[in-house]
């Protein structure tokens, strides 16, 4: 048998794969409007500036979508804190 017919490792594909992160992750968002698409002031930014604009939107949407989701498990932490105490006061 060669090492072409035979596949070394026994891991499933899926856990082989890289992690989702930088470049290589996938948009998993909802897809938004260009930055400042409709602004006037956009018209005047040379080639160099629009690469620097793109690049912050990028990044300002990543973070974001980040404090987000730090909002949502805060919620989530307060809301089962909330059930115990009613539970322990007996309102449940």
């Amino acid at each position: 048998m060669t090492m072409q017919q035979r596949d070394p490792c026994t891991a499933p594909l899926t856990t082989r794969t890289p992690p989702a992160i930088g470049h290589n992750s996938q948009h998993t968002g909802e897809p938004s409007e260009p930055f400042g698409l409709r602004a006037a002031w956009l018209h005047f930014a040379n080639m160099r500036e629009l690469r620097r604009l793109a690049q912050l939107h990028g990044r300002i949407n990543r973070r974001k979508q980040s404090l987000d989701e730090l909002v949502t498990e805060c919620q989530r932490i307060m809301n089962r804190c909330i059930r115990r105490m009613r539970r322990q006061q007996g309102k449940n």
